[in-house]
């Protein structure tokens, strides 16, 4: 630290210049996460200052972080569930095994071993979980359409198993698994049946309402004991903004930590101090935006994802896979290299280091028919430029 401060117009220009080095977001198809809503940012910003590890002060903020948990259990079809906002899918996803550990403890059934049923194509936050909870992972590879297969699913609990993991919109691939089948064949066996929707929560319920076939994934499945769903990515809120939510309303209760303050309530999330501002901006959006609001987003979202795989493949490009929700993935030789050259060029895309030879492409709000347009013909020079490196001299 310096040992005298320096002038806030000095202080301004220098972060201005760093965040002026940061990609503009048309030039970005490679995140989920997007620009959030401007309501969003502008009542974050009215709501710095807030914490939620302490809400006898901002009690006004808890009050609305409840309130935003309510209208996402809503959304999931369980209003009267129960729930938190933490900082993401990573801690979601934690405190949701942690609960279907110590449940499984409770219930006497927590051997030496435990473990959780997942796809071969779970997110990767589940294995820094796995590792802090001491959980062994059971692996399923996925089938021919990416999915975690319902009746291998059946085949691999055994008496270990403390938790099956579905994914309602892979990080990859956008792929939903079959949740309607999955839980039929969970329920009833005392396993937690947790839904990973960090990246479909905000699009699949909207999606179904305009009449795409995707399959039912929330709290009206039987057999789903808690879901993810992050409220920073196609939720348009601010970062960092995401939650967990549980089948029953004392079910958030499962983990609790104690205070050591008199008129301080227990915690039941990782983070002590949690910015308030994210549960502000959250509920910004939502009651700004409403159902209709959302609807609108997400058809748009899909027009422009059409957009771009009809000129993917005007362009003799080939798809991966038929994308189920608004993330393209291109067979692409040598798809590294193209991707670092769109970078030089200004472009951020990627590529998977699991399923190589392929270039994936996010489409969120930010991403609209004109930047395809222009991206598309630098993707096309990119890819000229390679295979002229490529080929035999």
């Amino acid at each position: 630290m310096r040992a005298s401060g320096a002038p806030a117009s000095d202080v301004r220009r220098r972060i201005a210049t760093e965040l002026a080095d940061d990609v503009p977001w048309n030039r970005v198809l490679n995140s989920i996460c997007t620009e959030p809503h401007p309501l969003g940012v502008e009542m974050a910003s009215a709501a710095a200052h807030t914490n939620l590890g302490d809400v006898r002060i901002f009690r006004g903020t808890k009050r609305i972080e409840r309130r935003v948990v309510r209208l996402l259990l809503d959304l999931m079809g369980n209003p009267g569930g129960s729930g938190s906002l933490v900082s993401g899918g990573t801690e979601a996803n934690l405190i949701a095994l942690l609960v279907a550990r110590e449940s499984a403890r409770a219930r006497g059934w927590l051997t030496d071993r435990p473990e959780v049923v997942v796809s071969s194509t779970v997110h990767f936050s589940f294995t820094k979980i796995f590792g802090l909870l001491g959980l062994t992972p059971v692996v399923v590879p996925v089938d021919d359409s990416l999915r975690l297969p319902a009746g291998e699913v059946a085949r691999r609990i055994g008496e270990h198993t403390v938790a099956v993991v579905a994914t309602a919109g892979s990080s990859e691939f956008g792929v939903v698994d079959a949740v309607d089948e999955i839980g039929p064949v969970v329920a009833g066996r005392d396993v937690h049946l947790h839904v990973d929707a960090a990246t479909g929560g905000f699009i699949i319920p909207f999606a179904r309402e305009l009449g795409h076939d995707l399959p039912q994934f929330d709290f009206s499945v039987d057999g789903v004991d808690s879901i993810t769903i992050d409220p920073h990515k196609y939720g348009l809120a601010n970062v960092p903004a995401g939650a967990i939510l549980f089948r029953g309303a004392q079910d958030a209760g499962r983990f609790a930590v104690d205070s050591f303050f008199i008129d301080t309530p227990v915690h039941n999330t990782l983070l002590g101090t949690r910015p308030g501002a994210a549960a502000v901006s959250t509920y910004a959006v939502l009651e700004h935006l409403g159902r209709d609001g959302f609807r609108d987003l997400t058809r748009t979202n899909f027009e422009v994802t059409q957009y771009l795989v009809d000129g993917l493949r005007a362009a003799g490009h080939e798809l991966f896979a038929e994308p189920q929700l608004n993330i393209v993935v291109v067979r692409m030789p040598h798809a590294v290299r193209i991707s670092q050259l769109l970078e030089s060029k200004g472009w951020i895309v990627s590529t998977s280091k699991r399923f190589g030879e392929t270039l994936r492409l996010v489409v969120t709000r930010h991403v609209t028919p004109a930047m395809v347009d222009e991206f598309l013909p630098v993707l096309e020079r990119a890819c000229k430029e390679v295979a002229a490196e490529a080929a035999p001299r």
